[in-house]
């Protein structure tokens, strides 16, 4: 019975429950004994095994009535259990022993009945091996004594050692059955484990996305005629919320979450397609009222998540896609890609949820080929430097300008800058575009000095480049050679990304005698622990703001208020994406230092720069004289 302590109390309990279940099949499989074999017995013998047999049974019963589950049990109420199976087998074999003693044919009854009993045995003794010997035991004990019921009704010795030897075989061949059986139980259980593993996350216990593309496939299976969609909702700023509340939070967020969008839409599964996505696949009639699902799902994040004593606000940006958005050039970009793709346009749109839009997202195989051409244009005068002059407000002059780098391809034509800058980042070819375009601003303010035009040049600084150290110091070796005032124009996000390292970076910079401006100023978090800490000159307010400053109150507002609290950290502002005169005016009355868009002059190669300062310098001379 040692055997017992190696069964887990999940095992047991399973072998109780069952048990409990099959109380009445056993009982009437003795009422059946009772009538077939009393007519050996005799009645009054039969019903008295009967009586004991049921009283073992019912006392099993009702001593394990309420376990349902392993915490139900104690060891010494599985050793109780042990005990009562044992005993139950025992006087379900005895009753072989009344009928051996009744001559020949009593004898081969028996060893019907215990070979019975041993086959049993491995059917009620489910996992356990502790469940089994108790069962298995008695009738092959049983065996054993039945050459002495063969010899007292004249049977011999080789009949004793032909029905003992049946009687081993028939138990061996039991025991044989049951490990198969449980190898083959225990592989089942593992496949299925695995299976159902397969379609969990396995940090939050969420489904995951083959669990979301597998339901894809049944939807469309089961509607035919429905349009199945796919909504991935992103939870914005996850990596700055991960950080700020800790990884056990932040699962423990997303299950929340998860839990809130299922009731947002009838108890619908929610998985967890990446890290920072949430999932869903349904049927609509048609798109819109897919988007009315989406708005249920904005709608359940409108109130805070309460995590223990913190109460956490979340917003979430959702991306939709249906089959039908499936792209013609790639079968690769799948369902799901496709919603969280939209979830990435929408934020771009600044939209809380989109559907996705396969013109905006365009071809990324042919666009990545670029970037192995990106590098032989460099050199082959397909990529050039244009420079848009800063003015400053109080004097009137050009005191500056930014070098913006363009790229005409031989058969597509002009390219949009943010499609291969944005790319360079990706595919890590951003250090090269930087430093060219380094170079040639260097180079291009050496001639202007030489024209006696002295002023600052601006070039935009990637935050992937913010902690390459090794590029850092490339670009001071560059700007060493500069003959004027240089400007690194980095996003203000790219700087709260990397704070520490930006830091350390920014100040190796300004230490070499070159000019930071925080570029886009309001478009990210604009957060103002980082002005504070981060070492900058110059702040510039991002043009969503400015261009339409005369004619929205709320822009001015904001515009005023970045002016006024740049000022009073000592930083010098400058207003992009100026196109009227009456933003002009108005930045003007602000004291906004220098401003920049088309009312002041669009993008222009060197050549047009030189003349266009020349010009400048030619009106303001005039203008002297006259005074």
């Amino acid at each position: 019975m040692d055997t017992a302590t190696r069964d887990t109390g999940l095992t047991t309990a399973r072998i109780i429950v069952t048990r409990r279940a099959q109380l009445r099949i056993r009982l009437g499989f003795a009422v059946v004994i009772v009538g077939v074999f009393q007519l050996q017995t005799g009645l009054p013998v039969a019903l008295a095994w009967a009586a004991l047999y049921v009283s073992l049974q019912t006392l099993e019963f009702f001593v394990f009535r309420r376990v349902e589950g392993a915490s139900a049990l104690t060891p010494t109420s599985r050793w109780l259990f042990f005990s009562l199976m044992t005993a139950s087998s025992m006087a379900f074999t005895s009753f072989g022993f009344l009928e051996a003693s009744h001559g020949s044919w009593g004898v081969a009854c028996a060893g019907i009945l215990w070979s019975g009993s041993i086959a049993n045995a491995a059917i009620v003794s489910g996992e356990s091996r502790a469940a089994l010997v108790c069962s298995l035991l008695p009738p092959v004990l049983a065996f054993l004594v039945a050459p002495y019921f063969i010899m007292a009704n004249g049977g011999g010795i080789d009949d004793s050692i032909t029905v003992v030897t049946a009687g081993l075989i028939n138990a061996f061949g039991t025991v044989a059955m049951w490990s198969v059986y449980q190898r083959l139980l225990k592989s089942a259980t593992q496949a299925r484990e695995a299976g159902r593993l397969a379609l969990l996350d396995p940090e939050t216990g969420l489904p995951n996305r083959a669990a979301v593309q597998q339901r894809v496939i049944a939807l469309q299976k089961s509607n035919p005629d429905g349009l199945v969609v796919v909504a991935t909702i992103n939870i914005d700023r996850y990596q700055h919320l991960r950080g700020a509340i800790g990884h056990t939070a932040i699962l423990h967020l997303i299950r929340r979450l998860a839990a809130r969008f299922s009731r947002a839409y009838g108890d619908a599964p929610i998985a967890r397609v990446s890290s920072a996505n949430l999932g869903l696949a349904f049927i609509a009639h048609d798109m819109d009222e897919a988007y009315r699902i989406a708005a249920k799902l904005q709608a359940a994040v409108t109130t805070p998540v309460r995590l223990r004593d913190n109460r956490v606000d979340v917003s979430v940006t959702i991306g939709l896609s249906e089959p039908g958005d499936a792209l013609h050039f790639s079968t690769d970009v799948s369902i799901i890609d496709r919603a969280m793709i939209a979830a990435d346009q929408a934020h771009a749109a600044r939209k809380p949820f989109a559907r996705f839009d396969p013109e905006l997202y365009g071809n990324p195989g042919s666009t990545l080929s670029l970037m192995s051409e990106m590098l032989r244009a460099l050199d082959n005068g397909q990529m050039s430097v244009v420079y848009q002059p800063k003015y400053a407000l109080r004097s009137g002059a050009i005191v500056g300008a930014e070098a913006l780098v363009r790229w005409t391809h031989p058969e597509r034509g002009a390219l949009r800058p943010d499609l291969f800058v944005q790319m360079a980042e990706e595919t890590g070819h951003i250090a090269a575009l930087t430093e060219w375009v380094l170079r040639r601003a260097v180079a291009d303010q050496r001639r202007l000095h030489a024209q006696g035009y002295d002023i600052c040049i601006s070039v935009n600084w990637s935050g992937h480049l913010i902690d390459d150290v090794a590029f850092t110091d490339v670009a001071l070796a560059v700007a060493a050679k500069a003959t004027g005032k240089l400007c690194l124009e980095v996003t203000e996000t790219a700087i709260i990304g990397n704070a520490r390292l930006a830091r350390q970076t920014l100040e190796r910079f300004r230490e070499a005698g070159l000019t930071i401006s925080i570029d886009d100023y309001g478009s990210g978090l604009s957060s103002l622990a980082y002005l504070k800490n981060i070492p900058a000159d110059e702040l510039k307010i991002d043009k969503a703001f400015v261009m339409n400053m005369a004619t929205d109150a709320v822009d001015a507002v904001l515009v005023r208020a970045a002016v006024s609290l740049a000022h009073s950290l000592g930083l010098q502002v400058v207003a992009e994406g100026v196109e009227q005169q009456a933003a002009l005016e108005l930045l003007r009355a602000m004291g906004c230092d220098l401003a920049q868009g088309y009312l002041i002059a669009r993008p222009m190669p060197l050549g047009d720069l030189s003349a266009y300062l020349g010009e400048r310098v030619a009106e303001d001379e005039g203008q002297a004289v006259a005074v």
